[in-house]
């Protein structure tokens, strides 16, 4: 096959000119139960000759193919890593936003709380986390 694809190449202007000269007063003799079967080999025939080129082409980049799907892998594993860091840097940033809210929403309590404490002169340090996440990372 390999060498028949060769001769094909070497001889490909020469093909090329054959099928584009027109083929008159050439006919064969054919009985007409076959006439469907060769319209439609011949409706083949003219869409394997559009395709000539990329089907030499495919013929042409086999030998390339396993460096090819070598380097496919290699880039659906780094995908894949990728894929994975962006779901934990998503997670993460999930997890400070509602941090953020969590320290948002007491911030108002606490500087009520301050103020009250500041009325009977007794001010205690300013806590960095609220109340429910330091008991949930202390039960960590």
């Amino acid at each position: 096959m390999n060498n028949h694809l060769e001769a094909v190449l070497k001889e490909k202007h020469a093909i090329r000119q054959r099928l584009l000269r027109p083929m008159c007063q050439e006919n064969l003799p054919l009985e007409a139960v076959y006439h469907r079967y060769v319209v439609h080999m011949l409706d083949l025939a003219v869409t394997f000759i559009e395709k000539f080129e990329t089907h030499l082409e495919t013929v042409k980049n086999s030998p390339h193919l396993d460096a090819n799907l070598k380097q496919m892998s290699k880039a659906l594993a780094k995908m894949d890593i990728l894929v994975n860091k962006t779901e934990e840097l998503a997670e993460n940033i999930l997890k400070w936003r509602e941090l953020q809210t969590e320290i948002s929403l007491y911030i108002p309590k606490m500087l009520t709380e301050e103020r009250h404490l500041h009325e009977l002169d007794i001010v205690p340090p300013l806590p960095f986390f609220p109340k429910a996440h330091t008991e949930t990372s202390r039960a960590k």
